[in-house]
This record gives C-alpha cells, structure tokens and sequence, in this order.
C-alpha cells in the first residue's frame, strides 16, 4: 500500500517535471522565433541607417575640406593685407601720430644794415634742415614732416633761391619741422655741431631756433603716392 502510493507522487512528479519541461520548450522556441522575426523586421532599417551615416560622413568630409580651405585662403588675405598696410606706412602713405617734438626755425627779423659781412646768417637755409632731419632720423624717429611735408625716401630739400623745395613745394620760414619717436631719444639725438651753430645764430642773428615738447602727441601727414614711370621691379629666377 505504501508503495501504491509512493509509487503514485513519484509518476505525479515525473509527469509534472516532464510538463515543466515541456513548457520550458515551448516558451524558448516562441522567445526564439519572435528575436528572429525581429532581428528580420530591424534589417533593413540597420542597413539605411549605416547608408545614412556613410553618406553623412562623407559630406562632413567635404564640408571640412571646404572650412579648411577657406580658413588658409583667409589667413593669406589677413596676412596679405597686414603686410600691405605695414608696406604704407613705410613708405609714408599713411599719416601717423604720437609722441615726438616740434622744431621751429625762421629767419631773423633783424636790421640787416649792420653792416655784418655774411647776410646770410640771418636766414634759414636748406642745410640746416637736412641737418636737423638727419639728426632726429638717427635718434630714433618714425616719421618726419616739415612744414606738413612728409618727408619720404624721394623727399629733396632743395634750395631755389627764396624759398625752399620740399617734395616739389615752395616752403618759406617759418619751417616747422615734426618728428615721432621717443622725446628723449631726438633731444638727444640734437646735441649736434649744426645745432648748436644754429643756437650761436640766435643769439648773433636772431634767427629762431625753438624746441618744442609737446605733452600730447604730434601727428605727421601722408605723403602723396610716387608713380614711377622707368623703374620696374626685378623678376626672381
């Protein structure tokens, strides 16, 4: 009887186990057919998503060689205008302005019936100002202007009786010579022998000799643009 019934719970259990079993199956092979239909039903969306992103990379690629381009083609015309600009103002084609002095020189207003031998002591005379202007170039300045004049690498002061050339302009006293750059540096720069011949003037002639600091800057015009007409630029190579 105890084995009757032992006997029972064991084919109980063996038929319970064997549903369980089965159960386990049938769950797996549904779990198993919905991923395959899904992985089939995703395909096709996976492969226009990686066209998708091919193609968006290339363009990125284009887009980048562009960016890239225009970016050295920008630098090249920053650094073109930049060299231009620097070019001007060497060449005394912009008006500058800053620290410097200014530099006063006229003729004497004194009887000239004296009797004194040499008349021209009396006058300014163009020496005196390619003298100065020399000088305040060696002491350092960055441009120079007499009489609002630029004075440039094809400036003359050039004597023609009475006046003075400057730059193809009749100049007459007073002459006002500007210079920029360090104020120390040009009253220093004027502690030559014309200087202080034209001091000894002042006091026996009464010709002008006055410096002048000023505590706001100067400003130094433009000098018009040369047009050369025979000179022409050597070809490298």
């Amino acid at each position: 009887m105890q084995d009757k019934k032992l006997m029972a719970r064991l084919m109980i259990s063996v038929g319970m186990l064997l549903i369980g079993v089965f159960i386990v199956i049938v769950i797996k092979s549904y779990m198993t057919g919905q991923n395959a239909s899904s992985q089939e039903v995703n395909l096709p969306s996976l492969l226009q998503l990686e066209m998708e992103n091919e193609q968006l990379a290339g363009e990125n690629d284009k887009l980048l060689a562009e960016l890239t381009k225009y970016q050295a083609g920008a630098s090249a015309e920053a650094l073109a205008s930049e060299q231009l600009e620097q070019a001007k103002i060497s060449s005394g084609l912009v008006a500058l302005s800053g620290p410097g002095i200014i530099i006063v020189l006229d003729d004497s207003d004194r009887d000239r019936s004296t009797g004194n031998v040499n008349d021209g002591n009396y006058y300014i005379h163009e020496e005196y100002l390619r003298a100065i202007v020399n000088a305040l170039w060696n002491g350092g300045a960055e441009a120079v202007a007499i009489n609002d004049q630029r004075i440039t690498s094809k400036t003359e002061i050039f004597c023609s009786g009475s006046y003075i050339q400057i730059n193809g302009t009749r100049q007459m006293p007073p002459y006002n010579i500007v210079a920029i750059g360090s104020q120390s540096d040009l009253k220093s720069a004027l502690q030559f022998y014309m200087w202080d011949i034209l001091g000894d003037y002042q006091k026996q002639f009464g010709i002008t000799r006055e410096p002048i600091y000023p505590k706001e800057p100067v400003t130094v015009p433009a000098a018009k643009q040369y047009t050369y007409k025979y000179a022409q630029p050597v070809k490298e190579g």
